[in-house]
């Protein structure tokens, strides 16, 4: 396949990054491998609460798509783990077996990876929309099981940011921004028009429901299946007809296309089931699910096609280098700020700390010279008067004191900050008042 994404050179971090990221995609495992990694919200939940009780590992976020399971670590220095056997093993698979398949990042290098995912190139198709949604709604839910750490959610946090900048930014080569959207074009790219042909579309999750809207767009008659013991409103295009799940096998012989697009671990079309003989001839099912909904050997039938979401894959223009060199650019640039962040995270509370013993100091020798050179004055006013200003005074000093500092971290390499802020802080641990040799 056509991968568009090339890991850049940085710099490498005054500390090291305890960040891992191992998972499987769509570039090193076909349809069934992945599906054996792929997590409904259930087992999200179980498998980050086991993560968080394990000895070592401090923050965890797992993401699961049709395309992808990737699972991010941040952990402590003395965590030292087999993280491709620790992978395998929440699905209660053989690391023998399936280890082949799985990539794992470390430090920056897992950084990149985030940051290009959130970019969008990463993905099968170029450019998709999904993946910011489905790496913020994949932060959002460990957070709320108490499941990240402050290294994660910066992380996460700036990946999205960044990938929303390149969408705005930047036009990628790439008109399907969608799963269903690749599948309905790769199908009219091979002859197929949908107006006027019946379609079912099995699920009303996200992607049923964008299935269904495109191919309403083109003209078609669509029907989505919903389930009755759902409660309140089923949020189905409103042109699009409804039928209780449990009748999908009788609406099947009505349709030339069948898509089943759900987030159950369960298969949706056996071939037990499949009213064979009274199928139209052609008959065309689009599995758009990970891990599948439609039963494989359905495909081996005489006058059935079944595609699934890795036959749609998009082949990458030879007019997109231009763009897509902007947006690994954009991307380095923005993962450069995160090491940035990281490398001076503990500088933070020494700066703080800095900005409290500069204030005192100002504050020592601003009533000295009040007191030495206004006594009438200083008789008068009331001592909490006095008080009062001179909290007003070491405040405004703090915060003077805050903006440079913060100003010199923001302007020059992490190096020379750190040298900067150690100077300081010797200045002060020596010699709090400034006044060691009477010249300061």
């Amino acid at each position: 396949r056509n991968f568009p994404y090339e890991r850049p050179s940085y710099v490498t971090g005054i500390s090291e990054l305890t960040v891992t990221m191992v998972g499987i995609d769509y570039r090193d495992a076909g349809l069934d491998i992945r599906g054996k990694f792929s997590y409904i919200k259930r087992e999200q939940e179980e498998t980050i609460k086991h993560l968080k009780q394990l000895e070592g590992i401090s923050g965890c976020v797992l993401l699961s798509t049709c395309n992808r399971t990737e699972l991010v670590l941040s952990y402590t220095e003395e965590w030292d783990q087999d993280v491709k056997k620790l992978f395998c093993g929440l699905k209660v698979l053989e690391p023998e077996r399936y280890a082949q398949y799985l990539h794992i990042r470390q430090g920056m290098e897992a950084v990149q990876d985030l940051f290009a995912l959130a970019g969008g190139l990463k993905s099968q198709i170029l450019g998709e929309d999904q993946i910011l949604t489905q790496m913020k709604d994949a932060a959002d839910f460990s957070r709320q099981l108490f499941g990240t750490d402050k290294i994660l959610e910066t992380l996460f946090r700036m990946a999205v940011t960044a990938g929303k900048e390149v969408k705005t930014k930047i036009v990628l080569p790439s008109s399907n921004h969608s799963a269903p959207l690749a599948a309905i074009a790769g199908l009219e790219r091979d002859g197929a028009s949908f107006r006027e042909q019946k379609c079912l579309v099995i699920g009303n999750g996200v992607m049923g429901r964008l299935t269904a809207q495109l191919l309403l767009d083109r003209g078609a008659d669509v029907t989505v299946t919903i389930r009755q013991y759902r409660s309140g409103i089923v949020d189905v295009p409103r042109a699009a007809g409804r039928i209780d799940y449990s009748k999908r096998y009788e609406k099947m012989p009505e349709c030339r296309y069948i898509f089943s697009a759900t987030a159950s671990p369960n298969t949706t079309i056996t071939l037990e089931k499949l009213p064979v003989e009274q199928l139209q001839q052609d008959t065309v099912f689009v599995d758009l699910a990970v891990p599948r909904d439609i039963q494989e050997e359905i495909g081996t039938l005489s006058g059935i096609t079944l595609y699934d979401i890795d036959d749609f894959g998009a082949e990458l223009p030879e007019e997109a280098k231009q763009s897509l060199a902007a947006a690994r650019k954009l991307l380095q640039e923005k993962t450069q700020e995160f090491q940035s962040w990281y490398d001076a995270r503990d500088v933070v509370p020494m700066l703080l700390k800095i900005s409290e013993k500069a204030s005192e100091d100002v504050m020592a020798r601003v009533t000295g010279q009040f007191r030495k050179n206004m006594p009438v004055l200083q008789k008068n006013v009331e001592e909490a008067d006095q008080a009062a200003a001179e909290e007003i005074v070491r405040k405004s000093v703090q915060k003077v004191v805050n903006k440079l500092m913060f100003s010199v971290r923001d302007s020059v390499d992490v190096s020379t900050f750190r040298d900067c802020v150690d100077a300081m802080s010797d200045l002060y641990n020596e010699d709090p008042e400034g006044e060691k040799d009477g010249s300061r």
